[in-house]
């Protein structure tokens, strides 16, 4: 790993559209990604040319990237034979990286970063970079994919069996950008003989992936020097809000580290980051410090705990509890009495130190009660109204007949301007912008002598755009040109699991040495017995069920599983020795 591999370190947030893209600049992002019209896996989620071209000049001022995704298996060699620019090439999760040996292998084929499939190890993580001298991105937070990415086939089965035609279904998959997310649906779980082990569960609804400052910093002193947001497709709040939260984590790193942001420009909130504040099916790390129970969540008692309760009227539908936290009406709450079924509670009122609710017949005395709708907080975040400001200092001397002025920025770009003297006494807050979102200078300091000029509007716009076209001229521009290699492939033969579906994917991996491909299985409508969805998440060990740990009267194999939605059936296999669990798909009949 070479020293300045990790020199600075990047907030990649998610942007639904220009709007959204834009706030999540102002609450903190070093970068955004954003789906184009085409070849993006989050294919709802399209933009016009146009409303990208307006957010690169709006993230430029910053220093700040706009990253498009082009991530989708393509089908056709019309759509694979582009020319790009010299450009940084960043390998997907899509592209299934997911040891040291395919980590060289892409580092030898000049990509200039991966991406972490979200199911490694830390340790995994940090071998993989140690090996390489490239850049890495991973996850830090949002929505989980339970299935290895790039071998989730699952909506392909389903529009498979619908219009028996693959042609048709691998443009209505995932792997193209169109998921019905099944995964987080009711599924009813049999053994080989039948008998149920699970019935309508949200048996692969996994909780939401929020990294801690603790294991940020440890991937970041192990190379990673970007860290991503998930959730393209999420609401307003969920982009603010997880942003600011992670912004400040990387701000904290700054100054603990001797390091610098990727972008420029620090943030004015509106409102105090806390993932709480955002809609969750309670959070997990994953497999970050190795395989553990308890990462799927069926919405039983997930969100914020507030407190027990003390003092429950069940006349009034009315309790206190024993917490700094306050409720506010239209909260929503979750408790369970003993082991009956988990149960829901809406605040109504709030008055006199008790805290109201609609009818219920449980006494909730001594119940923990868990916060999954924070309304209030919700709305804060919701609202913000939040500014990016880059600092300037301006000093003045005063010549014959004129002023010598001169504006430096945080990032040192400075410029000069001779203004003549006039009238009108200029004091620093006639010269310090009003925040908004036209102007992204705030001035920090004002020194030297007292200005006296004719029209103090006019020379603010003057000292502000000399200085947007100098920060032009010197913003960081990183060019990488991907040069076409013969570095071998440490494979002979691909699968249908290595979604090889068109031509120029098979002349790339044979001109690496492979000697044998298979069709991607998303190019083939013959896929009865072929393996549909595997995953690092495993559901014996999650039931208490793993031969490991538990070995006697375990339900036999090969295990039956439907998607109630669907109604799709799959058999459940498990590969204890990589300890991983995979789906085969069932016949047409």
């Amino acid at each position: 790993m070479s020293e300045n591999k990790t020199s600075t370190i990047e907030i990649l947030s998610p942007g639904k559209n220009l709007f959204y893209a834009k706030e999540a600049i102002k609450c903190g992002a070093d970068a955004i990604y954003i789906g184009a019209p085409k070849f993006s896996l989050r294919h709802e989620q399209a933009n016009s040319m146009e409303d990208i071209k307006n957010l690169v000049e709006y993230a430029h001022r910053y220093w700040a990237k706009v990253y498009i995704p082009l991530n989708c298996l393509l089908y056709t060699e019309e759509d694979t034979k582009l020319a790009l620019p010299p450009i940084p090439v960043i390998l997907s999760t899509n592209a299934m990286c997911y040891t040291d040996e395919d980590a060289k292998f892409f580092a030898k084929c000049n990509v200039d970063r991966i991406v972490f499939p979200r199911e490694l190890t830390f340790e995994e993580m940090k071998s993989m970079a140690e090996g390489t001298n490239i850049k890495f991105e991973a996850f830090c937070y949002g929505f989980l994919c339970v299935g290895y990415s790039g071998n989730c086939y699952l909506a392909y089965v389903e529009n498979l069996h619908k219009s028996k035609s693959s042609d048709i279904a691998h443009y209505q998959a995932s792997n193209h950008g169109v998921c019905p997310e099944r995964c987080m649906g009711h599924w009813t779980l049999k053994d080989a003989n039948g008998n149920v082990i699970r019935e309508n569960d949200r048996l692969l609804n996994l909780r939401f992936l929020a990294l801690s400052e603790s294991e940020i910093e440890k991937l970041f002193d192990a190379g990673v020097d970007s860290f991503k947001i998930a959730g393209r497709e999420k609401d307003l709040k969920h982009v603010k809000n997880s942003t600011a939260y992670y912004s400040a984590i990387a701000n904290k790193l700054v100054k603990s580290k001797g390091i610098k942001r990727a972008s420029s420009g620090r943030t004015i909130l509106s409102f105090e980051p806390d993932l709480y504040k955002n809609f969750n099916k309670g959070y997990t790390n994953f497999f970050f410090n190795g395989r553990k129970k308890e990462m799927y969540s069926n919405y039983d008692l997930v969100g914020e705990f507030i407190s027990e309760v003390v003092d429950y009227n069940k006349e009034t539908k009315s309790f206190k509890i024993n917490a700094e936290k306050e409720l506010n009406v239209g909260d929503k709450l979750r408790y369970q009495i003993g082991k009956e079924e988990v149960k829901t509670i809406q605040i109504t009122d709030v008055k006199d130190g008790r805290d109201y609710t609609n009818d219920i017949s449980d006494d909730l005395t001594g119940a923990s009660l868990y916060r999954y709708i924070n309304k209030k907080g919700f709305e804060e975040v919701e609202n913000s109204v939040n500014y990016r400001v880059i600092s300037v200092k301006i000093s003045v001397v005063k010549a014959d007949g004129f002023y010598n002025i001169t504006a430096r920025d945080e990032d040192d770009n400075s410029v000069e301007l001779k203004i003549q003297l006039g009238n009108k006494e200029v004091s620093f807050a006639d010269f310090s912008y009003p925040l908004n979102e036209d102007c992204e200078f705030i001035v920090d300091e004002l020194s030297g002598d007292c200005l006296k000029i004719d029209e103090v509007d006019n020379l603010r716009e003057q000292i502000f755009n000399a200085l947007r076209s100098e920060r032009a001229k010197n913003r960081p521009i990183h060019l990488h040109k991907a040069e076409k290699t013969s570095y071998p492939f440490y494979k002979k033969k691909l699968t249908y699991l290595n979604n090889v579906s068109n031509k120029c994917t098979e002349c790339f991996y044979k001109r690496h040495g492979v000697e044998e491909i298979e069709p991607g299985l998303e190019t083939d409508k013959n896929i009865s017995g072929k393996r549909v969805f595997t995953s690092r998440y495993c559901l014996r060990n999650e039931l208490d069920l793993c031969s490991k740990n538990n070995p006697d009267n375990l339900p036999p194999l090969p295990w039956q599983l439907e998607q109630i939605e669907s109604g799709e059936k799959y058999e459940v296999h498990f590969d204890c020795k990589k300890c991983q669990m995979f789906f085969l798909s069932k016949s047409f009949e």
